[in-house]
This record gives structure tokens, C-alpha cells and sequence, in this order.
């Protein structure tokens, strides 16, 4: 009895396939159902670094500059990932590696929806972007549309808990830093293609959806 016990539960039970509804899943569960939640940022290796040990270090000096500022991501994962291009050594061409560091976008993604009331020519909210490359929030207008979407109210908050109010997506694009190059400078988005969506909605009376990563309610830090 012990014996047949024991196979019963090396060899686990038998398996079988069931239905899951991916689309539904895809439109419902995503905060964009044209995009990945998870996001990542390639580290490329500097001139005079041959060893992942630099770039590693190099990735989560940056990660921790995030984290301290008050940009509420959170680690997934680190990886080594082979770079395309090569450089010689003793008259070998040796392929280089780069680091890739996977994070979230905060706790979650709130959806926010500014909504122009007629003769508004502005959203109400100014942006900036901080040194490692997100594009936050720092300051909200009174009586605005994104006063009235919320995001006054989480403005406060996040100055009380100690964080930033950092913007992911813009119309379901995201706006996040996507690498560190090998001149060590970092790729973001834009920030003229961010100010021209925003003016063109206004000029065109339209709305915008963005996505707020959230945080935690303690106290950052």
C-alpha cells in the first residue's frame, strides 16, 4: 500500500486540456491590450567593458537611482543578452554581451481618462522627466480635466507616500526608458512627441488615455 502510495505521487495525476479564453483574457486582464505589462531595458556594454560584471553593476546602480527617487518599479528579472555588434581582440572578433533588466511598471497601471470641457485649451498637467528617463507628473491644475480624472488627488498622494507620479503610457504607447547605449546615454521617449499628443488632442477637442504606475501607501523609503 505504501509502495503504490508513493508512485502515485512521483508520477502526479494524470493531466488533461481545458479551454481558456485568451482573447477575453488579453482584453480584460491588461491595463493596454496591445501591450505586455512587463517592461525591460537593455544595458549595451560601454567602451571599455568586456565583462558582464560592469554592466551588471552599471544596471542596478541605475535600478537603485529609480527606486530612491521614488519611481515606484518593480524587479522581475536580469539577464545577459548577446549584442549583434563585435569587437577584436588579438585579431579575433569576440561577441559582446549586453544586460537586460525586466521591471514593472509599479504595483499596477491606473487608467486615467482626460476629458476637455468646452473652451479648455489645456489637459492641466505638467511634465518632466527624471534623471534615469520616466516621464512623471509634477504638477496638477486646479478645477482641470486631470483635476477631475483624479490626478490631483493622486498627486498628493504621491508626494505624502514619498513617491513620483510616473506616466507609462501615453494612448496605450508606452513611454518608458528602453536602453543605456554604449556612449551611456539612455533612449526615452521623446519628450516633443509627448507635449505634440497632448496639444493635438487639445487642438482637435479630443480625449487622452495615459497609465499611472502605482505605489505603495507607506512611506517610501
Amino acid at each position: 500500500m505504501s509502495r503504490r502510495v508513493v508512485n502515485t505521487v512521483s508520477q502526479g495525476f494524470n493531466q488533461e486540456s481545458i479551454k481558456y479564453n485568451w482573447r477575453k483574457k488579453v482584453a480584460t486582464s491588461l491595463p493596454d491590450n496591445q501591450c505586455t505589462v512587463v517592461s525591460s531595458i537593455l544595458f549595451m556594454p560601454l567602451a571599455n567593458e568586456h565583462h558582464v560584471e560592469s554592466i551588471t553593476v552599471r544596471a542596478m546602480a541605475w535600478f537603485s537611482a529609480v527606486v530612491s527617487s521614488g519611481t515606484p518599479i518593480v524587479f522581475v528579472n536580469i539577464q545577459t543578452e548577446q549584442i549583434l555588434s563585435t569587437v577584436k581582440c588579438n585579431s579575433n572578433k569576440i561577441p559582446r554581451q549586453g544586460i537586460r533588466l525586466w521591471f514593472l511598471p509599479g504595483l499596477a497601471e491606473i487608467p486615467i481618462e482626460l476629458i476637455l470641457e468646452p473652451k479648455e485649451n489645456r489637459f492641466g498637467i505638467d511634465v518632466k522627466r527624471t534623471e534615469e528617463g520616466f516621464v512623471c507628473v509634477y504638477a496638477v491644475t486646479k478645477g482641470s480635466a486631470a483635476d477631475r480624472a483624479g490626478l490631483r488627488k493622486l498627486f498628493e498622494n504621491s508626494i505624502e507616500t514619498g513617491h513620483i507620479m510616473v506616466i507609462s503610457r501615453l494612448e496605450g504607447k508606452s513611454v518608458m526608458p528602453t536602453m543605456a547605449m554604449s556612449d551611456g546615454l539612455l533612449v526615452c521617449c521623446d519628450h516633443n512627441d509627448i507635449r505634440e499628443t497632448l496639444v493635438g488632442a487639445v487642438d482637435q477637442l479630443e480625449t487622452i488615455q495615459l497609465h499611472i504606475m502605482s505605489w505603495s501607501t507607506t512611506q517610501n523609503g
